[in-house]
């Protein structure tokens, strides 16, 4: 059973947060879809990050079996035979190179912005739990906490706009981690 929206009173257009982002048939628009989805976890490395250090490896271990396999590439040249046993190495060392680089600029990035909520995985957790419970109502463009909240410490809501949504989200999810504080409702 949908919930109905605090503002239109209908639960015709209503529907959980994360299923509207999945839905294929009524797609959100971009800037709607930025402001619904869940930030990501805080810390680990990026995915080009990873994609480098994956490569780098794979490049270290053909670098390894070209130097155990003892031929010399069929060459003569002894500039060629160097290139041909340790080339793999270099270009792997090149490649991890790169992949801590780009890994210390997206930390970097991530301590620039040291003020943002929420910096760790607990902290994440929390605003996850809000965000699985918050319904969005696609009529008013709206999001809401329905009667049944994600726990103890948060009550329903009033329709909050998506203007608002992650600001509210880190809000609640930032009251409902500290135990004794009052429910927000804002």
């Amino acid at each position: 059973m949908r919930p109905a929206c605090p503002t239109c009173a209908a639960p015709d257009e209503t529907v959980a947060v994360r299923k509207a982002l999945l839905d294929a048939d009524r797609p959100l628009d971009p800037p709607t879809r930025e402001l619904l989805s869940l930030p990501p976890a805080p810390g680990g490395t990026s995915g080009a990050a990873i994609t480098f250090f994956i490569l780098a490896g794979l490049l270290a271990l053909l670098g390894l079996h070209t130097l155990l396999s003892g031929d010399g590439g069929g060459s003569s040249d002894p500039a060629y035979r160097i290139g041909y046993r340790y080339g793999a190495f270099l270009v792997a060392a090149v490649l991890l190179g790169i992949g801590l680089a780009v890994h210390s600029d997206h930390r970097s990035r991530r301590s620039a912005t040291a003020d943002q909520w929420p910096q760790t995985h607990e902290q994440w957790q929390q605003l996850q739990q809000v965000w699985r419970e918050t319904w969005l109502c696609r009529r008013c463009r709206v999001a809401f906490l329905p009667a049944a909240p994600p726990g103890p410490d948060v009550a329903a809501s009033p329709a909050v706009p998506l203007a608002q949504f992650p600001q509210w989200t880190a809000t609640l999810a930032r009251r409902a981690g500290r135990p004794g504080t009052p429910a927000a409702s804002d």
